[in-house]
């Protein structure tokens, strides 16, 4: 009897196999647990039966226009309550960084954003850090625009000939929104950093390389600030 039940379960395990084996992969046979084989989710870049905003059966999906991705807008209330900080945080939502209008927004975000960071050596301490990761080879260690991209060690020139402007003859000339913006959305040759480097993390570039340029901090008057109520 046991021998004889030991090969009925063989032979039903034989069959349950079989069942679920097909030579034609449009047909896989039985399947066992189908929400773990095929996944409900619309996989990145996948084909779609609803077209995206260009038309295409896709699912890949362009943000909303004016939304702020989540996380954007910390809930740090040394944030949410310091309109220059808040500003900064919002910027994003305000320019279209279309090249037909970025003198007209270079120009506004000179008016409107101002630095929210004290001038304090931590934030120069970290804005050093970040400049030496992101900017050093174009800009130079001193910030005359002889980056290792521009000049070798020997002297000859880099792989990028586009010598950037020293910051000791031009941020005096500018001011800070202006120097935001750029940071942000990129000027001439240079690319924007707003993808890699958060709010806190361009001002505090903005604030070593105005050392590095001597020019004083123009902190924004925190007396106006207003509260923004936290989601």
């Amino acid at each position: 009897m046991k021998y004889t039940f030991s090969i009925s379960s063989l032979a039903i395990a034989a069959g349950l196999v079989l069942a679920s084996c097909s030579h034609d992969i449009k047909k896989p046979g039985s399947v066992y647990m189908p929400d773990m084989t095929y996944s409900n989710a619309l996989e990145s870049y996948a084909p779609s039966e609803i077209p995206n905003e260009d038309g295409i059966l896709a699912s890949a999906r362009k943000p909303v226009s004016g939304t702020i991705p989540r996380g954007w807008i910390p809930q740090d209330e040394k944030v949410r309550s310091n309109s220059a900080y808040l500003l900064s945080y919002t910027a994003k939502n305000h320019f279209a960084v279309n090249p037909e209008k970025w003198q007209e927004e270079y120009d506004l975000a000179a008016a409107s954003i101002q630095n929210p960071l004290e001038s304090t050596e931590e934030n120069k301490t970290a804005g050093k850090k970040l400049y030496t990761t992101h900017c050093i080879n174009c800009h130079g260690e001193a910030g005359d625009g002889q980056g290792n991209l521009i000049v070798l060690a020997d002297g000859s020139d880099g792989p990028y000939t586009a010598v950037p402007p020293a910051y000791k003859k031009r941020l005096s000339e500018i001011k800070d929104g202006n120097i935001f913006y750029s940071v942000s959305y990129g000027k001439g040759m240079m690319g924007g950093y707003g993808y890699s480097l958060n709010v806190t993390e361009r001002w505090q570039v903005i604030s070593y390389i105005k050392s590095l340029a001597g020019v004083g901090a123009v902190v924004a008057d925190t007396s106006k600030a207003v509260v923004v109520a936290a989601k």
